[in-house]
Protein backbone atom coordinates (compact mmCIF):
# COMPACT_ATOMS: atom_id res chain seq x y z
CA UNK A 1 0.00 0.00 0.00
CA UNK A 2 1.53 3.47 -1.19
CA UNK A 3 1.50 6.53 0.77
CA UNK A 4 1.53 8.68 -2.25
CA UNK A 5 -1.69 9.80 -2.08
CA UNK A 6 -2.39 13.29 -2.19
CA UNK A 7 -3.95 13.87 0.80
CA UNK A 8 -0.97 12.39 3.11
CA UNK A 9 1.50 14.42 0.96
CA UNK A 10 -0.17 17.78 1.44
CA UNK A 11 -0.26 16.60 5.39
CA UNK A 12 3.57 16.35 5.00
CA UNK A 13 4.56 19.43 3.13
CA UNK A 14 2.36 21.66 5.23
CA UNK A 15 1.83 20.40 8.69
CA UNK A 16 5.22 21.60 9.96
CA UNK A 17 4.87 25.04 8.22
CA UNK A 18 1.41 25.56 9.55
CA UNK A 19 2.91 24.32 12.97
CA UNK A 20 5.53 26.99 12.75
CA UNK A 21 2.79 29.59 12.53
CA UNK A 22 0.67 28.07 14.86
CA UNK A 23 3.46 28.50 17.52
CA UNK A 24 4.59 32.20 16.45
CA UNK A 25 1.02 32.87 16.45
CA UNK A 26 0.50 31.62 20.11
CA UNK A 27 3.84 33.37 21.28
CA UNK A 28 2.48 36.87 20.11
CA UNK A 29 -0.76 36.23 22.12
CA UNK A 30 -1.61 38.91 24.69
CA UNK A 31 -4.28 39.49 27.35
CA UNK A 32 -4.58 43.66 26.03
CA UNK A 33 -4.88 43.38 22.43
CA UNK A 34 -7.23 40.83 20.69
CA UNK A 35 -4.47 39.23 17.47
CA UNK A 36 -6.11 40.71 14.41
CA UNK A 37 -7.40 37.72 11.69
CA UNK A 38 -4.81 36.88 8.89
CA UNK A 39 -5.14 38.72 5.66
CA UNK A 40 -6.42 36.59 2.82
CA UNK A 41 -3.30 35.44 0.79
CA UNK A 42 -0.62 37.54 3.47
CA UNK A 43 2.73 36.92 1.82
CA UNK A 44 4.28 37.33 5.08
CA UNK A 45 2.04 34.31 6.38
CA UNK A 46 2.63 32.27 3.30
CA UNK A 47 6.79 32.52 3.72
CA UNK A 48 6.00 31.45 7.58
CA UNK A 49 4.64 28.59 6.37
CA UNK A 50 6.68 27.21 3.27
CA UNK A 51 10.14 28.25 5.41
CA UNK A 52 8.44 26.43 8.24
CA UNK A 53 7.62 23.53 6.05
CA UNK A 54 11.47 23.35 5.00
CA UNK A 55 12.86 23.48 8.51
CA UNK A 56 10.23 20.35 9.42
CA UNK A 57 11.11 18.42 6.56
CA UNK A 58 15.11 19.13 7.12
CA UNK A 59 14.64 18.21 10.53
CA UNK A 60 12.78 15.03 10.52
CA UNK A 61 15.53 13.80 7.75
CA UNK A 62 18.10 14.96 10.04
CA UNK A 63 16.96 12.37 12.27
CA UNK A 64 16.37 9.70 9.78
CA UNK A 65 20.24 10.21 8.58
CA UNK A 66 21.15 10.02 12.93
CA UNK A 67 19.01 6.94 13.41
CA UNK A 68 20.97 5.15 10.01
CA UNK A 69 23.78 5.93 11.41
CA UNK A 70 23.47 5.07 15.16
CA UNK A 71 22.39 1.83 13.70
CA UNK A 72 25.08 1.06 11.58
CA UNK A 73 27.97 2.33 14.21
CA UNK A 74 26.32 0.43 16.71
CA UNK A 75 24.76 -2.47 15.14
CA UNK A 76 21.70 -1.59 18.34
CA UNK A 77 18.93 -1.53 15.76
CA UNK A 78 15.13 -2.43 15.50
CA UNK A 79 14.37 -4.51 13.23
CA UNK A 80 10.88 -4.05 11.48
CA UNK A 81 9.03 -5.28 8.18
CA UNK A 82 8.38 -2.16 6.61
CA UNK A 83 10.65 1.17 6.07
CA UNK A 84 10.26 3.76 9.23
CA UNK A 85 11.76 7.04 6.39
CA UNK A 86 8.35 7.85 5.33
CA UNK A 87 9.77 10.52 2.60
CA UNK A 88 11.88 7.24 0.78
CA UNK A 89 8.44 6.05 0.79
CA UNK A 90 7.18 8.56 -0.53
CA UNK A 91 9.60 9.60 -3.28
CA UNK A 92 9.97 6.24 -4.10
CA UNK A 93 6.04 5.44 -4.98
CA UNK A 94 5.72 3.10 -2.23
CA UNK A 95 8.17 0.68 -3.27
CA UNK A 96 10.26 0.89 -0.37
CA UNK A 97 7.21 0.18 1.91
CA UNK A 98 7.66 -3.15 2.88
CA UNK A 99 5.07 -5.30 3.88
CA UNK A 100 2.33 -2.55 5.41
CA UNK A 101 1.23 -2.98 8.83
CA UNK A 102 -0.19 -1.46 11.88
CA UNK A 103 2.71 -0.37 13.21
CA UNK A 104 3.84 0.66 9.84
CA UNK A 105 0.94 3.15 9.85
CA UNK A 106 1.38 4.08 13.30
CA UNK A 107 5.13 4.92 11.91
CA UNK A 108 4.50 6.61 8.95
CA UNK A 109 1.34 8.71 10.41
CA UNK A 110 4.07 10.04 14.00
CA UNK A 111 6.17 10.62 11.07
CA UNK A 112 3.42 13.33 9.78
CA UNK A 113 3.44 14.70 13.20
CA UNK A 114 6.48 14.84 15.18
CA UNK A 115 8.18 17.50 12.79
CA UNK A 116 5.41 19.86 12.70
CA UNK A 117 5.83 19.36 16.74
CA UNK A 118 8.70 20.52 16.77
CA UNK A 119 9.43 23.02 15.03
CA UNK A 120 5.81 24.59 16.08
CA UNK A 121 7.41 24.45 19.63
CA UNK A 122 10.62 25.85 18.63
CA UNK A 123 8.75 28.76 16.97
CA UNK A 124 6.51 29.31 20.15
CA UNK A 125 9.83 29.85 21.94
CA UNK A 126 12.19 31.59 19.55
CA UNK A 127 8.43 34.40 19.69
CA UNK A 128 8.98 34.98 22.98
CA UNK A 129 12.73 36.36 22.38
CA UNK A 130 12.44 39.85 22.61
CA UNK A 131 13.89 40.64 19.66
CA UNK A 132 11.77 38.58 17.90
CA UNK A 133 8.74 39.68 19.94
CA UNK A 134 9.34 43.60 19.07
CA UNK A 135 9.34 42.83 15.32
CA UNK A 136 6.43 40.53 15.79
CA UNK A 137 4.54 42.98 17.92
CA UNK A 138 5.45 45.88 15.29
CA UNK A 139 3.70 44.14 12.47
CA UNK A 140 0.61 43.19 15.05
CA UNK A 141 0.06 46.02 16.80
CA UNK A 142 1.25 48.59 14.48
CA UNK A 143 0.19 52.14 16.02
CA UNK A 144 -0.32 50.48 19.38
CA UNK A 145 2.78 48.75 19.93
CA UNK A 146 4.57 51.69 22.07
CA UNK A 147 1.12 52.30 23.97
CA UNK A 148 1.19 48.36 24.69
CA UNK A 149 4.90 48.37 25.24
CA UNK A 150 4.17 51.37 28.31
CA UNK A 151 1.27 49.04 30.08
CA UNK A 152 3.33 46.43 30.32
CA UNK A 153 4.72 48.11 33.54
CA UNK A 154 2.48 46.45 36.93
CA UNK A 155 2.10 50.40 37.70
CA UNK A 156 0.68 51.60 34.63
CA UNK A 157 -2.57 51.47 32.75
CA UNK A 158 -3.96 52.38 29.65
CA UNK A 159 -6.71 54.75 29.73
CA UNK A 160 -9.33 55.64 26.66
CA UNK A 161 -11.44 58.65 25.86
CA UNK A 162 -14.21 57.13 23.71
CA UNK A 163 -17.23 59.74 21.87
CA UNK A 164 -19.84 57.27 20.66
CA UNK A 165 -22.39 57.63 17.82
CA UNK A 166 -25.49 58.44 20.67
CA UNK A 167 -26.58 61.52 20.76
CA UNK A 168 -28.86 62.93 23.74
CA UNK A 169 -29.55 67.29 23.13
CA UNK A 170 -27.06 67.49 20.78
CA UNK A 171 -24.70 66.44 22.77
CA UNK A 172 -22.75 62.72 22.33
CA UNK A 173 -22.35 60.35 24.71
CA UNK A 174 -19.05 59.61 25.90
CA UNK A 175 -16.91 57.24 27.83
CA UNK A 176 -13.73 57.03 30.10
CA UNK A 177 -12.56 53.49 31.19
CA UNK A 178 -9.74 51.79 31.78
CA UNK A 179 -8.06 49.56 28.44
CA UNK A 180 -9.11 45.58 29.25
CA UNK A 181 -9.16 44.55 25.68
CA UNK A 182 -8.39 45.97 22.20
CA UNK A 183 -9.27 44.32 18.79
CA UNK A 184 -7.80 44.89 15.85
CA UNK A 185 -8.91 44.71 12.34
CA UNK A 186 -7.05 43.94 8.86
CA UNK A 187 -6.03 47.63 8.58
CA UNK A 188 -4.80 47.61 12.30
CA UNK A 189 -7.63 50.16 13.20
CA UNK A 190 -9.38 49.63 16.74
CA UNK A 191 -12.38 47.50 15.44
CA UNK A 192 -14.07 46.32 19.59
CA UNK A 193 -12.31 48.22 23.33
CA UNK A 194 -13.26 46.72 26.38
CA UNK A 195 -13.57 48.91 29.29
CA UNK A 196 -13.35 48.88 32.97
CA UNK A 197 -14.44 51.40 35.63
CA UNK A 198 -16.12 52.92 33.22
CA UNK A 199 -17.13 56.89 33.46
CA UNK A 200 -20.00 58.25 31.44
CA UNK A 201 -20.05 61.66 30.43
CA UNK A 202 -21.20 63.92 27.24
CA UNK A 203 -19.47 65.83 24.93
CA UNK A 204 -20.99 68.97 23.31
CA UNK A 205 -19.20 70.53 20.27
CA UNK A 206 -19.86 74.35 19.19
CA UNK A 207 -18.41 76.84 17.22
CA UNK A 208 -15.96 78.30 19.64
CA UNK A 209 -15.30 75.07 22.52
CA UNK A 210 -15.67 71.30 23.23
CA UNK A 211 -17.52 71.05 26.13
CA UNK A 212 -17.90 68.22 28.96
CA UNK A 213 -20.83 67.73 30.50
CA UNK A 214 -20.44 65.58 33.45
CA UNK A 215 -23.19 63.90 35.77
CA UNK A 216 -23.36 61.96 39.05
CA UNK A 217 -24.10 58.38 38.73
CA UNK A 218 -22.12 55.19 39.49
CA UNK A 219 -18.92 53.79 37.16
CA UNK A 220 -20.12 51.29 34.87
CA UNK A 221 -17.77 48.17 35.74
CA UNK A 222 -17.59 46.63 32.46
CA UNK A 223 -18.57 47.99 28.86
CA UNK A 224 -18.14 46.74 25.19
CA UNK A 225 -18.06 48.91 22.35
CA UNK A 226 -17.74 48.14 19.10
CA UNK A 227 -16.26 50.63 16.04
CA UNK A 228 -19.46 50.90 14.43
CA UNK A 229 -20.52 52.88 17.76
CA UNK A 230 -17.77 55.42 18.29
CA UNK A 231 -16.71 57.78 16.05
CA UNK A 232 -13.20 58.54 18.49
CA UNK A 233 -10.96 57.21 20.68
CA UNK A 234 -8.05 58.92 22.67
CA UNK A 235 -5.94 56.91 24.58
CA UNK A 236 -3.59 57.57 26.80
CA UNK A 237 -1.04 55.22 29.15
CA UNK A 238 -0.97 56.56 33.03
CA UNK A 239 0.92 55.23 36.02
CA UNK A 240 -1.29 53.65 39.15
CA UNK A 241 -0.59 55.71 42.07
CA UNK A 242 -1.03 53.26 44.62
CA UNK A 243 1.26 50.51 42.87
CA UNK A 244 4.25 50.28 45.21
CA UNK A 245 6.90 50.78 41.90
CA UNK A 246 5.11 53.80 40.77
CA UNK A 247 7.63 57.09 40.85
CA UNK A 248 7.34 60.18 42.32
CA UNK A 249 7.20 62.10 39.20
CA UNK A 250 3.61 60.46 38.05
CA UNK A 251 1.47 61.94 36.05
CA UNK A 252 -1.95 61.01 37.86
CA UNK A 253 -5.48 60.92 36.81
Amino acid sequence: MSFSYTLFLALLLIAPGLGVWAGLRIGERSDLLSQAPEKPGSTFSLLVIVFGALAGHILMSALFVAQATWCRVTSLCLSVSFDPNIYRVILTNGRSAGTPSDPAFLSWLLSLLIPALLVGLAANGVSRLQRVRDMLETASFGWLKPLVAKSRRADSFILAYVVTTLEHEGANVAYEGIVENVALDDNRAIAMLVLSRCDRFLVKITAGSVERIDTAHAPIPLLQLEAKNFVNVALEVFEDTDAPDADDDTVFH
